[in-house]
């Protein structure tokens, strides 16, 4: 019987909200409903912000909302930064087409003192490199340059089998000089099942008012994550996601797969091979799989991930991590 005397706090409050089964029922529902109008809306900008910052996700096809882990996870799902057991450290490059580069670097840590709340910060960015201009009649008229950036702060505490985690972020975005600027919230859960190894997550990200540029406002891709992550025997992990883009109107899936070699979690050593497939409104053949694998030595991670483009070529990703 509750101690009336004694009511639960925020937190237990927060925790026993995400532990009835409709709260995941109903995000299932949201994002696995079809491409129809649910938002009046313009479609939203900030494409970079859908850009995966961590190789090992990236060849699993972006299947992350569930076993995303450490400092990887803010851009998946920032309760994932709950299983950090002391501080680990990120950096990643991936080279997209059209010589665009898209980079990462993070860190995260345990607060001294602060009872199990983990803090994460991260860097990403977007460089398009020099691009000709040309005027309404074909003439050169010189080149300018093109990036977007965005700045994480994180925080995420371990409740039992419970996750919870959240983020903000910086979000800036500059072509030719003209610069717009936005902030975004991100929040999330990840829940590991009694009895069996199945964990669940969700997330939602992007939740902000868009970037301003002078006087118009664009829209950030708001998106709800549902995901589900199956181990059947040791060393073989499956994933499944769904993610619902709420102001674009369309839902992508991705089913991704690890399979350790040898080593595993928590050994020092080891070696992952991993694959990953998605699919969704507007996804064409040409870019539906992907594939990496994955190193371990010393407690660093090399991870890599490859992903075809068709005739723009394919997306290289590679991924270094530390724990410390």
């Amino acid at each position: 019987m509750e101690n009336k005397n004694n009511p639960p706090d925020l937190v237990n409050r927060i925790v026993y909200l995400f532990s009835r089964p409709w709260v995941l029922g109903a995000a299932l529902v949201f994002v696995f409903t079809p491409s129809v109008k649910i938002s009046e809306a313009l479609e939203s900008g900030a494409e970079f912000l859908r850009i995966d910052t961590d190789a090992r996700a990236g060849a699993m096809s972006s299947a992350g909302a569930a076993s995303a882990m450490g400092i990887s996870a803010i851009s998946y799902n920032p309760a994932g930064l709950a299983s950090l057991k002391h501080g680990e450290a990120a950096i990643s490059h991936s080279a997209l087409y059209l010589g665009t580069a898209h980079d990462f670097a993070g860190a995260g840590f345990s607060l001294p003192g602060s009872a199990g709340w983990k803090l994460g910060l991260s860097f990403a960015r977007l460089s398009s490199g020099s691009m000709e201009g040309r005027t309404a009649a074909r003439s050169r008229t010189g080149g300018y340059s093109a990036y977007d950036q965005a700045a994480t702060l994180a925080i995420a505490k371990q409740y039992g089998r419970y996750g919870l985690g959240g983020a903000v972020k910086y979000i800036e975005s500059s072509i030719a000089g003209v610069k717009g600027t936005g902030y975004a919230v991100d929040m999330g859960v990840q829940r590991g099942l009694k009895g069996i190894p199945v964990s669940v997550g969700i997330a939602v990200q992007n939740l902000g008012p868009g970037i301003k540029y002078i006087s118009q406002r664009d829209q950030l891709p708001l998106s709800v994550s549902a995901g589900i992550m199956y181990m059947p025997v040791a060393g073989f992990m499956l994933n499944f996601d769904a993610r619902r883009y709420v102001y674009d109107k369309y839902t992508t899936y991705s089913v991704g797969t690890e399979y350790a070699l040898y080593g595993g979690p928590g050994t020092m050593t080891g070696l992952s091979l991993r694959g990953g497939m998605n699919g969704g409104a507007g996804q064409n053949a040409a870019s539906a799989f992907s594939a990496g694998a994955g190193i371990r030595l010393m407690n660093a991670d090399l991870d890599y991930a490859m992903s075809p483009e068709g005739t723009l070529g394919s997306i290289q990703r590679i991924t270094l991590k530390k724990k410390f």
